[in-house]
């Protein structure tokens, strides 16, 4: 009996891990399309929840910063780090690292101009990745990056079998995605009061940043619906495993629950 009841109490974790994953970006995917971005010079003294779109232009004062794989110049970015493992006939990607980045920058529309401070923002970008197979040479950049980060290693060990060597590594997958000067940006988030602008700046007065009237802050490369779209397809997969578990549940644990008792 303790068994199907531990089995029934682990089937139950699994499905609601996902329920509420999904759960959470469905909820972000109403707030999002609840309502139309506003112009941003209607931005100018709002307090709360705002959703804006534009073009991601430095701020004179922040800049930008630099990208960690390749070196660009931009607003936000993130990372991740992943290696190829093997378990007998599977294999599947392991992440090592990752993380993000950004500054203060401003979004403009045509109307006007609004700051956005990044930090603590679910950030939504395109990217690239880097594919290195075992026993190849990093790039400058990246060969950098690995020699200063604990948990990553370069993967360029051989065996020497005499009439040859062979690699012994894994496959590594270095993913950079940017939010680049100039490019169109969607920002949900709460806007608070902004720092005086000077006579005759286009900069509204308002900061849109993190806060606790939103469920979720986002910096998207797109627009809303396509922002839309990427946190409702990472919930529906969720909630329909999650769904799918609670059924497999059903079916096969809980008939052998009732009858061990």
């Amino acid at each position: 009996m303790f068994v199907e009841l531990a089995l029934l109490l682990g089937v139950a974790g699994v499905a609601g891990y996902f329920l509420i994953g999904g759960g959470r970006r469905l909820r972000t995917t109403y707030h999002i399309l609840q309502n139309d971005p506003l112009d941003v010079r209607s931005v100018n003294g709002h307090r709360g929840p705002v959703e804006v779109e534009g073009q991601a232009v430095p701020d004179d004062e922040h800049g930008t910063v630099t990208a960690p794989f390749t070196g660009t110049e931009c607003l936000a970015y993130t990372y991740e780090v992943e290696e190829l493992r093997s378990s007998g006939k599977n294999s599947s990607w392991h992440t090592l690292d990752e993380g993000q980045g950004g500054v203060d920058f401003l979004v403009d529309d045509g109307t006007g101009r609004v700051r956005v401070d990044p930090q603590g923002a679910d950030i939504r970008l395109d990217g690239d990745s880097i594919t290195v197979k075992p026993g190849k040479e990093l790039p400058d950049r990246l060969e950098r990056y690995v020699e200063a980060t604990e948990g990553v290693d370069k993967q360029d060990g051989t065996v020497n079998l005499l009439v040859t060597e062979v690699n012994t590594g894994n496959k590594q997958r270095f993913t950079e995605r940017r939010l680049d000067v100039g490019e169109t940006v969607y920002v949900y988030g709460q806007a608070t009061r902004g720092p005086s602008a000077g006579w005759g700046s286009t900069v509204v007065d308002a900061v849109i940043g993190n806060g606790d009237a939103i469920p979720t802050f986002v910096v998207s490369d797109t627009d809303e619906r396509a922002t839309a779209w990427r946190f409702a397809r990472g919930g529906l997969w969720r909630v329909a495993v999650g769904l799918g578990v609670l059924v497999i549940g059903a079916l096969f644990v809980l008939p052998a629950v009732a009858l061990s008792v």
